[in-house]
């Protein structure tokens, strides 16, 4: 049995990730009948959250209590699911984590060295993909979701979201991470089997077994 591999999907609303996530998911459960995966996604638990993100419409607002909000609720994701499920050698696929935070409210205006204060103590994924397209790709994207009701506060400028996209990008280089940016433009199954899969069997094969 090999141990729990953390991994998480990072990017702006409309690149795929989701997508991404549950076919890595899958892909993982398929290798060996004792891999055990947790598919999960932040926000978390806190519920506040989703209404701020779905009643306001100025982008910049609210950038510090969001990240208090956003990192409280994910301190509770990693005690109560992330790190029981890792220590019991079941791999943990999120729909997001810390990468949000760091893009999306660095990009508020809140000093990027504060929000990696703010996440000590945090375990770091052992991969993490960045699924990077143009913006104009992402927002027609959006337009087409049916399962998308409604605008969130993050979703309606146009300008917010091509500095979070280049926040995001940053990102990539931040030390201790293993961070992969992937063409999130191609076929969701190219995707997969040409960026999404080389990565994670590196890491997959590289390890000793338990």
């Amino acid at each position: 049995m090999k141990k729990g591999l953390f991994i998480a999907f990072e990017g702006i609303d409309g690149c795929g990730k989701s997508t991404q996530a549950w076919k890595l998911g899958k892909y993982i459960s398929n290798l060996s009948k004792y891999n055990h995966v947790v598919m999960t996604r932040e926000p978390y638990k806190n519920t506040d959250l989703r209404k701020i993100l779905q009643s306001e419409s100025d982008p910049y607002s609210q950038g510090v209590k969001l990240a208090k909000l956003f990192v409280e609720d994910r301190r509770r994701h990693v005690e109560n699911l992330i790190m029981p499920n890792l220590e019991a050698c079941h791999h943990v696929v999120s729909d997001r984590y810390s990468f949000s935070t760091l893009a999306y409210q660095q990009t508020q205006g809140v000093p990027l060295k504060e929000l990696i204060e703010t996440h000590k103590g945090l375990p770091i994924p052992d991969l993490i993909y960045i699924v990077d397209v143009p913006v104009e790709v992402a927002m027609e994207r959006m337009k087409k979701d049916s399962a998308r009701k409604t605008e969130q506060k993050f979703e309606k400028n146009l300008e917010f979201i091509q500095k979070l996209r280049e926040n995001y990008l940053k990102l990539a280089k931040l030390p201790n991470h293993q961070v992969f940016v992937i063409d999130g433009r191609k076929t969701p199954d190219e995707i997969f089997e040409k960026q999404i899969k080389p990565a994670f069997d590196n890491i997959y094969n590289s390890q000793t077994t338990l």
